[in-house]
């Protein structure tokens, strides 16, 4: 009970604010503990650190990824069971399923020549990284993904796909077979995802052996098609046959459309 009690108070102590998570390689020093024993004992509600909540269609930032890549490599090599996502987890303070998810993504992603060379000349010609995910992106990645994959691969590496995949297909994306989705299986996943409101409490193996799709396909599924969704949302305007001379608002010489909604329904 003491070293947990140590652990709990280091997690506080040690929190890195804009990490939004411990530095754990500090505790295990401090301690002189190995840092996965300190990650076991640990509990956020007795440590009284909470967990970071990130919707499944938002994107990380480039330090998120590259932490809990670096830790799954330098602890278990990518070979990783349940009980060690679980820790995964813990050492990123996010849940353990949002980092099975990031990881089947970015693993899934493959990073080919034409690609680097197409986003290169983009970058080169000034282009922000929304815009050059627009041109590129073919429902396949989320911006985070492509772009720590893009500034993680060095000319090298680049020049080591491009001997392997010399006299192949010029494909953009490595595809891994859970990846092709037919129109019909993405309208079955929504509606078997319907059951479920919160969208929290899934029965993924449920949908995974109805659909015929490993759970983090069907995960990474939904969350790719979460994005496109949003993307092709409309943003909201006044009909341009509206009458707003009614419910202008007098005190101001601008009149929003949130502001049209809300004299809407006051008046």
């Amino acid at each position: 009970m003491e070293f947990e009690r140590q652990v709990s108070y280091l997690s506080r102590r040690y929190y890195l604010l804009r990490a939004k998570r411990s530095d754990w390689e500090l505790i295990s020093h401090i301690l002189r503990v190995p840092l996965l024993k300190c990650l076991e004992v640990f509990d956020h509600d007795r440590a009284r650190v909470s967990p970071r909540y990130i919707p499944e269609h938002e994107e990380w930032r480039l330090e998120d990824i590259a932490a809990l890549k670096s830790f799954t490599e330098r602890y278990f090599r990518g070979k990783m069971t349940m009980d060690d996502w679980v820790l995964a987890g813990k050492y990123m303070n996010i849940s353990h399923s949002n980092c099975i998810a990031k990881m089947w993504a970015l693993d899934a992603f493959q990073m080919t020549p034409q690609l680097y060379a197409q986003i290169t000349e983009f970058r080169h010609a000034g282009l922000l990284w929304p815009t050059i995910f627009a041109k590129v992106n073919n429902g396949q990645c989320t911006l985070d993904i492509l772009r720590f994959a893009y500034s993680t691969t060095s000319k090298e590496q680049v020049q080591k796909i491009r001997r392997k995949y010399k006299g192949g297909p010029k494909a953009q994306f490595r595809i891994s077979k859970h990846q092709h989705w037919t129109a019909e299986e993405d309208q079955h996943l929504l509606q078997l995802l319907g059951r479920f409101d919160d969208g929290r409490d899934i029965d993924w193996n449920f949908i995974s052996k109805t659909i015929g799709h490993s759970k983090n396909a069907c995960r990474y599924r939904r969350i790719l098609l979460s994005r496109s969704r949003k993307s092709r949302e409309p943003q909201q305007c006044p009909s341009p046959d509206t009458d707003t001379s009614s419910i202008s608002d007098k005190n101001s010489p601008y009149t929003t459309p949130k502001k049209l909604d809300i004299l809407r329904l006051t008046n």
